[in-house]
């Protein structure tokens, strides 16, 4: 463990108690000095940590932010999430990640941020991003599949996602809208944004991106998102600790992952299909070539959505905005 997470744990483990700073130094292997340099620095990350003469150092209180020091002792993987890279601002983790992978990041390298200035999901449109409160990473991923395969990744991490909050949060019913968005109550959770960098029969690297509104309050929307997000607090009535969940979900998305790179989608389908909002619904996909309409009845082991027409033809949606119509 890292040096700051080796603190935070000792003090955490003395619950109320002190830990005086010669353990610690004895513990750590290095001078008082550089040990008040961390308790400093941990500080500044948001933990109350109370000094007293002669007793030594006790953790008063701890943040709710996805640091390091908070993630790494919940860890269960054996790659995604550990080596974790933790901004209080970027623009957006899955530039931040792009970036780490061209320079030859590892797969599972995770970057995680508390808000982002240029947060964003498919086509461009802007993800709310606000600090303090939800919860935005991107996880470098060097899968060996054909390009053409990637897409229906999106879904996979959906899945991931949905069995994580499940863990957390069991009484509340998260759906999956194709392609990839998570809803709950008829309104956005969150969203999946997928990205890959690659050549005609190779992907270099892919970058997932996953935002998901934990914390946020209704008042805290701006105008014209009010109406259509929602988060697992507003839902819950109770905030949802940021650590917990992303350990979560780093957790599943490994397995759902390596399942996904072995077997593909397919034997995953019965599951999404359960988690599916659009199933037996009437629905418009608008995608480049124009409007569809008709019932979605199912995802094919490509990851496009089944669609049967007015006609009773059936046709296989690549890709599209879907909205679903009034019965």
């Amino acid at each position: 463990m890292q040096t700051e997470t080796v603190i935070v744990q000792t003090l955490g483990a003395a619950g109320t108690g002190y830990v005086s700073g010669a353990a610690i130094c004895r513990n750590l292997g290095m001078s008082r000095m550089a040990v008040w340099k961390h308790i400093d620095h941990l500080r500044a990350l948001g933990y109350e940590i109370e000094a007293a003469p002669r007793r030594g150092y006790r953790l008063l209180t701890r943040p709710d932010r996805p640091l390091p020091t908070e993630i790494e002792p919940l860890l269960v993987t054996s790659r995604f999430g550990r080596e974790l890279v933790y901004q209080d601002r970027v623009d957006s983790t899955n530039r931040l990640a792009s970036a780490l992978a061209e320079t030859g990041a590892t797969e599972g390298l995770t970057v995680v941020a508390d808000a982002q200035d240029a947060g964003r999901g498919r086509l461009d449109r802007k993800w709310h991003s606000p600090p303090g409160t939800n919860l935005y990473l991107s996880v470098v991923l060097r899968p060996a599949v054909a390009p053409q395969a990637v897409p229906s990744l999106a879904l996979a991490t959906g899945l991931a996602v949905l069995r994580a909050i499940g863990v957390l949060c069991p009484h509340l019913h998260v759906g999956l809208k194709w392609p990839n968005d998570l809803w709950l109550d008829g309104r956005k959770l969150g969203g999946i944004l997928c990205e890959m960098r690659s050549e005609l029969d190779r992907v270099h690297h892919a970058i997932v991106g996953i935002g998901i509104n934990v914390n946020a309050l209704a008042a805290e929307w701006p105008a014209d998102l009010a109406a259509t997000a929602i988060s697992l607090r507003q839902a819950l009535g109770k905030p949802v600790s940021r650590p917990l969940l992303l350990a979560e979900i780093l957790r599943r998305f490994e397995e759902v992952y390596d399942s996904w790179q072995r077997d593909g989608l397919k034997p995953l389908l019965p599951e999404l299909e359960t988690f599916s909002i659009l199933n037996g619904r009437p629905v418009r996909v608008h995608d480049l070539a124009g409007d569809l309409t008709g019932t979605a009845v199912g995802l094919t082991p490509t990851g496009a959505l089944l669609l049967e027409q007015p006609d009773g033809s059936r046709r296989e949606v690549i890709a599209g905005d879907v909205r679903i119509r009034p019965a």
